[in-house]
């Protein structure tokens, strides 16, 4: 009986002795092995933030998008509208069914690049409310006045003119071209006091619009004066 527990506790020191040699496994190396491993991920999360995703691919579709709703390369708005006076030039004109020519000067509207011819007999103009305003005598008071209409086309220039002033002109609007091969539509204003109307001519993205008024005396006068500078109308080359 003794030697049995002598025996058994011989076995037992061996096994305590072993082990203390070989030692309790190090908790130390699984502690770094996560640390290290928290590292790759948080590096793999960081290239894959940085990588391209199938999301980040852009079609063919989407570009045109975006192309579409870039800001108009023709769109001018807030630059401060001006009048350049270029040269004398002769316009023609009809007078008893003959043709004739007056002495003008043309003008082009900046920044749109858009020019006109107007007899000398209409005056100086004059920048008034984003409008070139010529007025002179034609046996009472005559105006002609020029302004652009900004991406627009010529059918919604003339669909507004209609709602802003409906029930004021003659008929529908009548289609006409000018002599520089700008497309437009005319109508003359519902007034029997004094002859009035409107032209629209469209250029690039852009509309023009001449406004006349005269007093019923000077009909005659105005329609020549009217005709040569519609006429007239046309795309600057600058």
């Amino acid at each position: 009986m003794v030697k049995k527990s002598v025996t058994t506790l011989f076995s037992i020191l061996i096994v305590v002795v072993l082990t203390g040699c070989l030692g309790q496994p190090n908790v130390e190396p699984s502690l770094n092995s996560s640390s290290q491993e928290l590292v790759v991920k948080e590096k793999i999360e960081e290239s894959e933030a940085g990588a391209f995703k199938p999301s980040d691919i852009i079609t063919e579709e989407e570009k045109e998008e975006e192309l579409t709703h870039m800001p108009d390369a023709h769109t001018i708005e807030g630059v401060e509208l001006s009048i350049l006076v270029g040269d004398e030039v002769k316009l023609e004109t009809s007078l008893e069914h003959e043709k004739v020519t007056v002495d003008g000067m043309e003008y082009s509207i900046k920044p749109y690049g858009v020019t006109f011819g107007l007899r000398k007999d209409m005056g100086e103009p004059v920048v008034k409310d984003e409008k070139i305003v010529f007025t002179t005598d034609l046996s009472g008071e005559a105006i002609i006045s020029y302004e652009v209409i900004e991406n627009t086309t010529l059918n919604e220039a003339v669909e507004r003119e209609l709602q802003d002033r409906e029930g004021s002109f003659y008929g529908e609007f009548i289609e006409t071209n000018s002599n520089g091969g700008l497309k437009g539509k005319h109508n003359q204003y519902k007034d029997d006091s004094v002859f009035s109307g409107v032209f629209y001519y469209e250029f690039d993205r852009h509309v023009l619009r001449i406004e006349y008024r005269c007093v019923i005396a000077s009909v005659d006068v105005m329609v020549r004066i009217i005709n040569e500078t519609v006429d007239s109308v046309k795309k600057s080359e600058w």
